[in-house]
């Protein structure tokens, strides 16, 4: 039977969109929605006076995470150089980046010296994954050092036996889930890339945390409460869950346990409620009329990596996702941001963070089979969307720069 491939097709008109107007000198560069007033006002300004020549560009480390792991996934599935060498130089552009103790600075000028988990994690996965693909051990040195200040400049916050990774260096103490999930899945990625399984220490704790924070309704909060605050429950929920879903789901496999383990399973249940009939995502729980595209594209890709892992009911699910976020794409390979802000307005800028989001979940949903003949030891089992990327069978081959 013929694959269908729309998915991966809009998946390389996007590529080729951030290609032409965000890749610049081994980077992606743009706009991003922010923080603060921008987010709130300034961006709907910026995109009603599109014809202004804002001068807002950005270098979002995490940005730069997501584009490699895409391009390496795409490499991995067509063997094309250009793929693979734009993967390689973005990650040598990372390197060059981090800072000596391992950190890399948060780039807003609101949070202006700021060291973030999730910058620097998402940098440190796709440093992990070009010395999979490459063999390369400066992009596993990288890495390493951000593990060393995770430890001991970000440090995790105890509560009796539960550790929660902080959001930021030297900066408050907010125990959010979404950081430790991602945080789980590094130190895992690290435990199989090196087989040490001293970089699992931290595991134990990170998930007794989460098993406690995780509601009955199965959601984990954006911020957990413990004795010293109230936490906060629902801040973009469904797509901050399906992002904990992906890095839950590649946490297990890279331990070799299948299915859905518990904790997983409670958190899918929570995510089935996310979806509107038409296929887009709720913004929140307690936020229904606001629509932002990339939390479709999350919960899609969410939704297709549990059936994959045999949740056949959430199949339909996926497929209306993603089906939904095709027909939002533009027809220079781009996507909107967001509509039903305030109700009424609209957010049409393209932002490359998001973007490469988009990018890599699209990429996640057609099992589009890997090259064939056209690199040496290319699978010629089709990769599948049961797993985020950076997948510990792909082959490492020498000498991918």
């Amino acid at each position: 039977m013929a694959l269908d491939f729309s998915g991966y097709e809009a998946a390389r008109r996007l590529h080729a969109y951030l290609l032409r107007h965000h890749w610049r000198e081994h980077r992606l560069i743009g706009p991003d929605p922010g923080i603060r007033f921008n987010s709130r006002i300034g961006r709907f300004l910026k995109s009603y006076l599109g014809f202004l020549p804002w001068r807002d560009d950005l270098v979002y480390m995490q940005a730069q995470g997501y584009w490699v792991l895409a391009n390496w996934l795409l490499w991995d599935r067509t063997g094309e150089a250009d793929c693979r060498d734009v993967a390689v130089a973005c990650a040598r552009y990372i390197l060059a980046c981090q800072r000596a103790d391992g950190a890399w600075v948060y780039p807003n000028p609101e949070w202006k010296g700021r060291v973030a988990t999730a910058e620097g994690t998402w940098s440190a996965l796709g440093l992990v994954e070009t010395y999979r693909q490459t063999g390369d051990r400066e992009f596993l040195q990288g890495a390493l050092r951000w593990h060393q200040c995770l430890v001991e400049t970000i440090k995790f916050e105890r509560v009796g036996e539960e550790l929660a990774i902080n959001y930021f260096a030297n900066l408050g103490r907010a125990r959010v889930p979404n950081n430790s999930v991602m945080v789980l899945r590094f130190l895992a990625e690290l435990a199989e890339l090196t087989g040490d399984p001293d970089y699992l220490q931290h595991v134990p704790g990170l998930l007794l945390f989460l098993q406690r924070a995780q509601r009955d309704s199965g959601e984990f909060p954006y911020v957990a409460p413990d004795a010293r605050q109230g936490g906060r429950v629902h801040f973009q929920c469904y797509q901050y869950n399906a992002f904990e879903f992906l890095d839950l789901t590649r946490y297990f496999q890279l331990q070799g346990q299948t299915g859905l383990p518990p904790l997983a399973a409670r958190l899918l249940r929570f995510l089935r409620g996310g979806q509107r009939p038409g296929g887009s995502a709720y913004f929140a729980c307690d936020n229904r009329y606001r629509t932002v595209v990339y939390h479709t594209a999350v919960l899609a890709a969410a939704f297709r990596a549990a059936q994959q892992r045999g949740a056949a009911d959430c199949g339909p699910l996926a497929d209306r996702g993603y089906a939904r976020l095709r027909r939002w794409q533009r027809g220079d390979g781009s996507f909107p941001y967001s509509q039903g802000d305030y109700r009424v307005l609209r957010d049409r800028r393209s932002y490359p963070r998001y973007l490469a989001m988009i990018l890599l979940h699209l990429l996640l949903d057609d099992p589009v089979p890997a090259a064939q003949g056209l690199r040496s030891g290319a699978s010629e089992q089709p990769r599948t969307a049961a797993s985020p990327p950076a997948l510990g069978s792909a082959p490492v081959v020498q000498g991918g720069g």
